[in-house]
């Protein structure tokens, strides 16, 4: 009886102890655009249009704040943030799936964030009415290290 009574208090006692964690090596995550028509490249466009640094799949150089010449293969909607002053150039955004093509022209999203993105020489096939309208968004949720980060977990 005494070993398991000796046994608790020891365990609560360890379970009152602070807990330190290992320091964790995290690695920033890379957001690498593909703009050859064939890989999906919507997680990556977005990140791209809200800010976020890339690098070209093929080369591995930075993209900047401006694309130009690029098709687009996307799966899901597309946000161009006001603010941000990135600037898609001739490009082509393709849904195969939902039979939509935007060319353009220019989308421009700017560095007032209160000012709606401007785009000019736009053309919407197979949309739904209202794609491409600049509407008011919610303010994005402040980016955090860890969200760009990937840790391994166990």
């Amino acid at each position: 009886m005494r070993r398991t009574l000796v046994f608790i208090a020891t365990m609560a006692y360890i379970a009152a102890l602070p807990v330190q964690a290992a320091p964790q090596d995290c690695t920033k995550v890379t957001v690498v655009l593909w703009g050859d028509g064939r890989h999906d490249d919507t997680a990556a466009l977005n990140a791209w249009l809200r800010g976020h640094d890339a690098v070209w799949a093929d080369a591995g150089t930075p993209v900047g704040t401006l694309i130009g010449g690029r098709h687009f293969r996307l799966s899901s909607a597309i946000y161009v943030q006001a603010g941000t002053g990135r600037v898609l150039r001739d490009f082509r955004l393709e849904w195969p799936e939902r039979g939509e093509i935007v060319t353009g022209g220019t989308i421009a999203a700017g560095a007032d964030p209160d000012a709606p993105p401007l785009q000019s020489g736009v053309t919407i096939r197979g949309g739904d009415p209202g794609e491409g309208v600049p509407f008011d968004a919610p303010d994005p949720e402040p980016d955090h290290a860890a969200s760009e980060a990937s840790c391994a977990t166990s």
